[in-house]
């Protein structure tokens, strides 16, 4: 007997792992780096330093360069941005080899949006043997953005051979190794990051912004960074003290060593600190969830709601308070209300869809995912979520394409998605669609992942069964199966079928009667197998009154002519 696993659990650590964590989800931390779609939004924050002059340089006119390049600062300034790319360019002129400038020309053109021009102005930059390495990280951010991850990764790994300190490099390094499974370099490169990086306030933030991310892709690391994290808070505590910014990254790290009680402290004196500091109010919620304080959690989030209506963090994760205790309803309208405040706002459609799923309730599902379409496309969980509906509503084929576009995004995007239950569910569907031989491959992708996993075990092993077929093979893989869940009456049954298919129906006798008996309620497939093996024990009104029930229960007409074949036999010898 097929049973497929409960959704609910899955479905909320799904959900919840959009934004890794409450204070993800609440509001980006201050340290963590996040994906963006644009070059201009992966620089730092420009700081109008004035042009570098190299002064050995005797090739240009270094005064000049400068005085043109200052020219388009102040054009910028004013929003006269053709007159700013000119004098950029005219400083070019002036000194054209003068590689520090060229990164600051570069750096000044993506914040135009001409990148192409700092494209232009990169590459023969990066040829030059004075070249720092800050031309090559620019470099790789706009091949980056062009899809070109071969030389992008070339031009960030050159970024880090002249300067190991570019912590924009280390983390885009890191992140294809972790992509490509090549987990001891990206290690590696996370154990040295620390060293290599200078104590300047917003290097120390990235640096922080890094740990993180890797621990959040990398939890099982977390004990083997433990020393290191420790020398990271206490390296960017020394240089903490006039920088709430800091501070509030430090936190991250804080709570990461489960140093919740300094981690409280250190965000209560943020809150203080005037002008107010982002997000030290949703740090608290989190820290305070995370801790157990669940109604100073609330009142944190309340206050939240009355500092800014216009939030729609806070009412999201009332939401989620409250679906974690049952209450659906004022769930739900926490959900609605964030998503009216933000339609844009991912969170709270994926939370609302999925409780909607664990309620049964597949149509009101889709109509949230549908809401969430009109605002978001090329999302894993929008197409996952959605192949399921389509499932829990025996629409199968709809159900196969939402999951193989769900399966497209998460292999160029998050590969880490495709669980073993991502192709359980894949398989659950091509099997109802009769397609067994494609739902056998999905089966074993996700045994591959999860090979102790009892329901896709016996599902696979139960659908071989069904059709004849791999007997032998089926019958170990249920057995392995009912070593790990003895009283499941589903892989009890499927123990039943298997024997009775091998043509064993006195060993299969008891495991579908003692299936039979720990039901709650009759289930037609039960009764209809127990019939078939009575009948084949000579056991016909036993057979008979079996099939009886299972058709009272639903009906069905391949049951149907057995029962009647074996009644109209009964009644000829009578």
């Amino acid at each position: 007997m097929i049973s497929e696993s409960p959704l609910k659990s899955f479905l909320k650590v799904l959900t919840l792992s959009v934004c890794t964590t409450t204070v993800q989800i609440i509001g980006q931390g201050a340290g963590v780096q996040n994906e963006q779609n644009t070059v201009e939004s992966l620089l730092p924050e420009d700081k109008g330093s004035p042009v570098v002059i190299d002064s050995t340089d005797t090739s240009g006119n270094p005064a000049k360069a400068q005085a043109h390049f200052a020219a388009g600062v102040s054009w910028e300034a004013q929003g006269q941005a053709g007159k700013a790319l000119e004098s950029f360019r005219l400083s070019l002129e002036e000194d054209p080899s003068n590689t520090r400038l060229a990164v600051q020309v570069a750096e000044k053109l993506i914040s135009l949006r001409e990148i192409e021009l700092a494209y232009q102005t990169l590459l023969p930059a990066t040829r030059q043997e004075t070249a720092p390495g800050k031309a090559f990280e620019l470099l790789g951010l706009i091949q980056m953005s062009r899809g070109e991850e071969a030389t992008s990764l070339a031009s960030f790994q050159q970024a880090l051979e002249r300067d190991p300190s570019l912590i924009l490099s280390r983390q885009r390094v890191i992140d294809v190794h972790l992509r490509n499974g090549k987990e001891r370099p990206a290690f590696r490169m996370i154990q040295e990051a620390l060293e290599a990086t200078s104590n300047q306030v917003d290097e120390v933030t990235l640096l922080i912004g890094m740990y993180l991310r890797y621990v959040s892709m990398r939890p099982d690391r977390l004990q083997d960074l433990g020393l290191q994290l420790e020398s990271l808070i206490a390296k960017s505590s020394e240089i903490a003290k006039e920088q709430p910014a800091l501070k509030l990254s430090i936190s991250d790290l804080l709570m990461l060593q489960e140093r919740f009680e300094d981690a409280e402290k250190m965000l209560k004196d943020l809150k203080d600190v005037q002008p107010p500091v982002p997000l030290v109010s949703e740090k608290l919620v989190d820290l305070f969830l995370r801790t157990g304080k669940k109604d100073m959690a609330i009142l944190e989030l309340g206050e939240l709601t009355r500092e800014n209506s216009e939030n729609p963090r806070p009412y999201f994760l009332l939401g989620s308070l409250k679906a974690g205790d049952g209450d659906s309803a004022e769930a739900e309208k926490h959900y609605r209300k964030a998503m009216d405040i933000r339609p844009e706002f991912e969170p709270p459609y994926y939370e609302l869809a999925a409780m909607k799923l664990n309620e049964g309730e597949a149509r009101e599902a889709l109509e949230v995912l549908q809401q969430a379409r009109e605002h978001f496309s090329d999302q894993f969980i929008l197409e996952f979520y959605s192949g399921l509906a389509m499932s829990a509503l025996r629409r199968y084929e709809p159900s196969l394409g939402f999951l193989r576009q769900a399966e497209s995004i998460a292999e160029k995007q998050e590969p880490e998605r495709l669980t073993g239950f991502f192709y359980f569910r894949v398989g659950s569907v091509l099997e109802r669609l009769g397609k067994f031989k494609e739902a056998e491959v999905e089966f074993l992708k996700c045994l591959d992942r999860a090979p102790d996993d009892a329901t896709t075990l016996n599902y696979l092993g139960y659908m071989w069964a069904e059709q004849g077929v791999k007997l032998d093979q089926a019958h170990e893989w249920i057995m392995k199966a009912h070593e790990l869940e003895p009283e499941s009456e589903a892989i009890l049954d499927s123990m039943g079928w298997v024997l009775y298919q091998k043509g064993k129906p006195a060993e299969a006798l008891p495991f579908l009667e003692k299936a039979k008996e720990k039901l709650t309620e009759p289930d037609p497939t039960i009764l209809d197998h127990l019939a078939d093996v009575y009948e084949a024990l000579g056991e016909t009104g036993k057979a008979e009154e079996a099939w009886k029930q299972s058709l009272e229960i639903e009906f069905n007409e391949r049951v149907f002519k057995k029962w009647r074949i074996l009644k109209d036999q009964g009644e000829t010898k009578s």
